[in-house]
């Protein structure tokens, strides 16, 4: 592939996702510019796992994104993204905040898994 066929490659791919998704991100434009054949592979997992034809509702992917990302340390923004789409898709505020609170049981938990190793139990 030439270093044309790859810009137009990356373009297509920019444009595919501002299609189904509504935005692209900073790294959709990095890799579409440098590597366009991970951005397709990467963007065909998101599609599919994120399809209609999952048998989880659209609010609870977003839900499940939503703790996940909050998981990862991603950054504020993008959570909110992702509570408001869930939202939008029929979840309750109730329902956001539920999942943030089952997510900060698992750090919880974690951390506090650490108790019998500091008193050697």
């Amino acid at each position: 592939m030439d270093e044309q066929d790859h810009d137009d490659q990356g373009k297509r791919l920019l444009e595919r996702i501002q299609a189904h998704r509504g935005y692209t991100m900073p790294m959709h434009r990095l890799l579409a510019a440098r590597h366009p054949d991970f951005l397709e592979g990467y963007d065909r997992l998101f599609t599919s796992a994120m399809s209609e034809d999952s048998p989880l509702e659209a609010s609870v992917r977003e839900l499940m994104v939503m703790a996940l990302d909050l998981a990862v340390g991603t950054k504020p923004e993008v959570v909110r993204g992702h509570a408001q789409k869930a939202i939008a898709l029929g979840a309750t505020e109730e329902q956001v905040l539920a999942a943030i609170e089952l997510t900060t049981i698992v750090f919880a938990g974690k951390a506090l898994g650490a108790v019998a190793a500091v008193f050697d139990e």
